[in-house]
């Protein structure tokens, strides 16, 4: 992720409280989105973070480099004068090189054609023989699969049924569980209300570590273009 990525991303996304009474739904979704929205400041924290001092590097590697550079450049010139003076016998060495290359490649394709070949014929037999097995087999699958179409069927019966009974004792069970769970219902709804506001307060704290963050990343950045305009002259002068 770059840095204008998380500047983007970088909003407060803390939901706004509703005017009705909460509820324990209610209550539960603000929590989780503010577990969620203090999460992505965490994350995005982390990676700012990692973006300063992935740009600091930079500089120092920038600065390495121009040194290099200047270094590379007459090194580069001596060895070209050393290149001028055993040119010849590069050159005859390199025909040769190619010659033996050339043969070698010849004798190597000839030997691929070949492979190619014998891999042909195995295929060819493969299939044949896969085929026949598929003709010897195809009246055993047909009667296998009619038999497991009969017993999906049956066993889908018995789960729809069993479904309908379950479905019965879950609402039953449901009935007796809020009554008598009403008089606990208030409470958790007061604690997961308190849970919310300590996490809220949370995510202004790291908003402002955030903010704290990208400035901090906007300057380490400024740094790694100046010295890049400086490679950049250096390059030139090259």
């Amino acid at each position: 992720m770059s840095a204008e990525d998380i500047l983007l991303s970088a909003s407060p996304q803390v939901e706004e409280l509703s005017a009705p009474p909460p509820t324990l739904l209610s209550t539960r979704h603000r929590k989780k989105q503010a577990d969620h929205d203090a999460l992505l400041l965490k994350n995005r924290i982390e990676l700012l973070k990692k973006e300063e001092a992935r740009a600091l590097k930079k500089i120092n590697k920038t600065k390495t480099r121009a040194s290099e550079i200047i270094r590379m450049r007459e090194e580069n010139e001596r060895k070209h004068q050393e290149r001028i003076l055993n040119a010849g016998k590069a050159a005859k060495a390199q025909a040769k090189a190619q010659k033996e290359h050339l043969e070698h490649e010849a004798m190597a394709q000839r030997n691929r054609a070949e492979r190619v070949e014998r891999e042909m014929q195995k295929k060819i037999e493969s299939v044949r023989k896969v085929r026949q097995e598929k003709q010897y087999l195809r009246k055993d699958l047909v009667e296998q699969r009619r038999i497991e179409i009969e017993a999906n069927k049956k066993k889908s019966k018995q789960v729809k049924e069993e479904q309908k009974k379950l479905k019965k004792r879950r609402e039953l069970a449901a009935r007796k569980k809020a009554v008598a769970t009403k008089a606990n219902y208030d409470k958790r709804v007061k604690e997961e209300e308190d849970a919310i506001r300590a996490r809220e307060r949370e995510v202004k704290k790291m908003e402002k570590m955030e903010l704290d963050l990208i400035h901090q990343l906007k300057k380490a950045q400024k740094m790694q273009r100046d010295a890049f305009v400086v490679l950049e002259g250096a390059l030139n002068s090259a």
